[in-house]
């Protein structure tokens, strides 16, 4: 079991764990309904139905609880690499590409709030955001690097493209195409059509194969 710290190095009880977890809960909840600008202290512990002393307990202010949430996301993402270890040749390919393209939509849109902040946060240079970041991106690159090098190596795929660069393409394309779903919902595309757009691309990208 993951031991829980708090910020004063006591290992935390299991009935502090549970009002830790309120405390999280009440951030990701103002997150999504207002956005990280003028977030504060006093209006998690509102929503949480205690108080800043209590809150300073676990965190050292909110930017560490949003940042402990992005953990979190990024963890529960880690379900979704069992795609990527399976071969995507053949008949088979697009059915694997489709599940992973769903569940990472199902996980954006589960954690939208969080995963937009952790990369706009990223972007403009903050380490911490930065670091965990490349973190949960970095299994997701291995696992797509792997299947562009293997592509590669029996002449699917043209050996003059990097690797790593390829990953980090797929990734790029999804997360930003996947942060604009509403948008798009506006424009006429359902997110079915998003995700079967995607999957076909990804997939012709790792296999050279028509979707």
């Amino acid at each position: 079991m993951t031991r829980v710290i708090a910020t004063d190095g006591r290992i935390i009880g299991s009935r502090a764990k549970i009002t830790r977890v309120r405390l999280l809960e009440a951030t990701a909840k103002l997150l999504s309904e207002n956005g990280a600008l003028d977030l504060k202290v006093i209006d998690i512990t509102r929503e949480a139905a205690t108080s800043p002393a209590t809150f300073y307990q676990y965190f050292t202010d909110a930017s560490d609880a949003i940042l402990e949430l992005a953990h979190q996301a990024g963890q529960d993402a880690l379900s979704m690499l069992v795609h990527l270890d399976k071969s995507w040749d053949g008949p088979a390919g697009k059915q694997h590409a489709i599940a992973f393209t769903t569940e990472f939509v199902a996980h954006w849109q589960e954690h939208s709030a969080i995963l937009r902040l952790r990369n706009l946060q990223a972007e403009e240079g903050d380490v911490a955001f930065r670091d965990l970041r490349g973190k949960a991106i970095q299994p997701f690159m291995k696992g797509l690097s792997s299947k562009i090098e293997a592509g590669q190596a029996d002449g699917r795929i043209s050996a003059h493209i990097s690797s790593y660069a390829t990953a980090a393409a797929i990734m790029a394309m999804l997360e930003r195409l996947v942060a604009y779903l509403p948008e798009f919902n506006r424009r006429g595309v359902q997110p079915n059509e998003m995700i079967e757009t995607l999957s076909c691309l990804i997939l012709q990208i790792l296999t050279g194969e028509k979707c």
